[in-house]
């Protein structure tokens, strides 16, 4: 089963914001609710350059289900709206409804 990498993108300045525990916060509550569909698992964190990263791999066949199921997710946990959600180089912002596939700027 080949795996495709998501890249869950938070601004930093905004994640301060609100209190989810940051871009740890943020990736142990993808780690709890994605383990409980079985539909990937949270590979990496990391943070610098005022973004903070959360890598998510589920399989390559599910990325349009993750993308939805990612965005919800962020969404119930109060992430920011400024969120992104990357994969292949195509951004998908949680704040809004654009369909996969639609480019957006990364988070300042």
């Amino acid at each position: 089963m080949e795996l495709q990498v998501i890249e869950v993108m938070l601004n930093s300045q905004d994640l301060a914001k609100v209190p989810l525990g940051g871009h740890e916060g943020i990736a142990a509550r993808l780690r709890e609710a994605l383990a409980a569909v079985g539909l990937g698992t949270v590979t990496g964190v990391s943070a610098g350059g005022g973004v903070a990263i959360v890598d998510v791999s589920v399989p390559k066949e599910r990325v349009p289900e993750a993308l939805g199921f990612l965005k919800q997710q962020l969404r119930l946990c109060g992430a920011p709206r400024t969120t992104v959600l990357s994969v292949d180089d195509t951004e998908v912002p949680i704040g809004g409804d654009e369909p996969w596939g639609r480019r957006t700027s990364r988070p300042d």
